[in-house]
């Protein structure tokens, strides 16, 4: 079941370019400066049609796709603005309810689907791992790109399955790096899928823990 249900988006998600609008930051500031769950600022954003609670740090706001495009459209080059375009149509075309927020700040994107409930076996994030790197593979081909995993984990807590990878994402052409966070969790009969793209490495487990599902 899981195979049928993630092998769509996850291949046309991970397979465009992700680190489009990400290149011209000069100066990052990091927010996970916080040591414990309990140190943790931010605030909670209400995803109205799921009954979902998700926290993120203060700099991130939400936009409509129609705003985050007009937005990106005077920050990035015509050919990145068309590769985040397809993507942002590619994800909205998922079953199930699609929310996007920003930091202009460092131009870091953070975006949540909902999708119909599936639990996540371990089986399931290997499955899922592997299509992860056969899709970055196929994206590498022919350009200046390079992906690198730098985690994947799977965790089974009895009433919530969470599978995370993290990947750099480096362009030999513009000497630049992003960074590329995935979160699949399933709990309380919903799942939901949520991708965030930084220019710098961050562990964004602490304000995943702090969701309300």
């Amino acid at each position: 079941m899981v195979k049928k249900v993630y092998i769509y988006f996850i291949v046309i998600g991970f397979s465009l370019h992700l680190h489009s609008c990400l290149n011209a930051i000069v100066e990052v500031k990091n927010w996970m400066e916080a040591s414990s769950i309990d140190d943790v600022t931010g605030k909670y954003h209400y995803l109205e049609n799921d009954g979902i609670k998700i926290y993120l740090p203060e700099v991130f706001e939400r936009y409509s796709a129609a705003q985050y495009q007009s937005l990106l459209d005077s920050l990035i080059t015509k050919e990145d603005f068309e590769f985040e375009s397809k993507r942002l149509k590619a994800l909205r075309e998922v079953k199930g309810d699609f929310y996007i927020f920003f930091d202009e700040e460092t131009r870091s994107t953070y975006t949540v689907n909902t999708l119909p409930y599936i639990p996540i076996t371990r089986g399931d994030a290997q499955y899922l791992l592997s299509m992860i790197t056969a899709s970055y593979q196929r994206s590498a081909q022919n350009s200046d790109l390079n992906y690198t995993k730098l985690t994947a984990k799977y965790n089974n807590s009895g009433n919530q399955n969470v599978f995370r990878t993290i990947h750099r994402i480096n362009n030999s052409k513009t000497n630049s790096e992003v960074y590329n966070a995935n979160y699949i969790i399933s709990s309380k009969n919903k799942t939901v899928w949520i991708q965030i793209t930084t220019p710098f490495e961050v562990n964004f487990d602490m304000f995943i823990q702090k969701m309300i599902l």
